[in-house]
């Protein structure tokens, strides 16, 4: 079982929401001060989860902002929504909002959180949903369709769950709770344009107007690192599957894949609308999947020619190839 250090938000602020905000880290010591001062006078609790890979401060830098500590041993396998969940489930309000330390609430968002918990807003639900306006090198993307893809992110306390599969990504994170034990409802929320209409028609999720600023890729280089993690951890999970395949497959998937991102980032997530920046964040992003389907393309060469490879690095000293 997990176990947990417990220091609680202090309270007795009027203005302080009866709501606890939870956010699960991996390293993230430097952001966490921004972030904690920006949430620190809205929300009476705030959950700090402490991923087990963590090196950093990040425990302590929340301990100083009074913040609820549960410390992760190992339990969540590394997969961050595992770590969400629990933090929710130890939550000691009716209202929970999720945020990664990279997030800030823009003012109508804010406004329309505080009427949700005090109960006076005009579309009263169980789960809301709010899309994001990505912060990329310098520029705020305002007018790309990423404005559009809401998220799950403040539901009554047991009303949502994220999905934690280790390949759950994008919507998939929230199907299973979202389709309602239908048995449709699983197919619906596939199809985008029919998924606005199932989750505020029959699923009763509510979208709202503010939006999340995500800080995601302050610089080219903050790109960079994270598709050379991800990538690496998608990789690995397409090893795990199928640990033989011929050398044309990553061929293949090495020119169509980084083309077909591109393309899809660059005209259907419209990010042709903010230029230079936009261009050069599709192409990024097609050279992330270029980097998926080389390491996977590395792992299996690994594993085919493993006499060879320990061989050379037994002869010249190199640690791994």
């Amino acid at each position: 079982m997990k176990q947990k250090t417990s220091q609680f938000f202090v309270r007795g602020s009027s203005n302080k929401l009866p709501l606890t905000i939870v956010t699960a880290v991996l390293n993230e010591e430097k952001l966490l001060p921004a972030f904690l001062g920006h949430i620190r006078d809205f929300a009476d609790e705030v959950i700090v989860v402490v991923d087990f890979r963590t090196t950093d401060q990040s425990a302590a830098v929340a301990k100083k902002f009074g913040c609820k500590i549960l410390f992760d041993k190992g339990e969540s396998r590394g997969i961050v929504f595992n770590n969400k969940n629990w933090g929710a489930s130890e939550a000691n309000h009716g209202w929970v909002m999720v945020l990664d330390a990279d997030e800030r609430m823009d003012e109508t968002l804010q406004e329309e959180v505080r009427s949700i918990v005090l109960g006076t807003h005009a579309k009263q639900a169980d789960v809301y949903q709010t899309s994001f306006i990505n912060y990329e090198f310098g520029k705020l993307f305002e007018k790309s369709d990423q404005k559009k893809k809401p998220f799950v992110r403040l539901f009554r306390k047991g009303a949502f769950t994220y999905q934690t599969g280790s390949t759950a990504e994008g919507f998939g994170i929230q199907a299973a709770s979202l389709s309602s034990g239908l048995w449709y409802g699983k197919y619906l929320l596939k199809i985008p344009l029919v998924r606005s209409w199932y989750l505020n028609k029959i699923r009763g999720v509510v979208t709202l107007k503010g939006h999340l600023v995500h800080l995601s890729h302050p610089t080219i280089m903050d790109f960079i690192k994270k598709i050379d993690h991800y990538s690496t951890r998608e990789a690995l999970l397409l090893f795990d599957k199928n640990q033989n395949r011929p050398d044309w497959y990553f061929l293949f998937r090495m020119i169509v894949s980084p083309l077909k991102e591109f393309l899809y980032k660059y005209f259907i997530w419209q990010l042709y609308k903010e230029g230079l920046h936009g261009y050069i964040a599709s192409v990024v992003y097609g050279f992330y999947y270029f980097l998926i389907n080389a390491k996977y393309f590395r792992y299996t060469y690994r594993k085919k020619h493993l006499k060879e490879i320990e061989s050379i690095g037994k002869k010249y000293d190199l640690e791994d190839l």
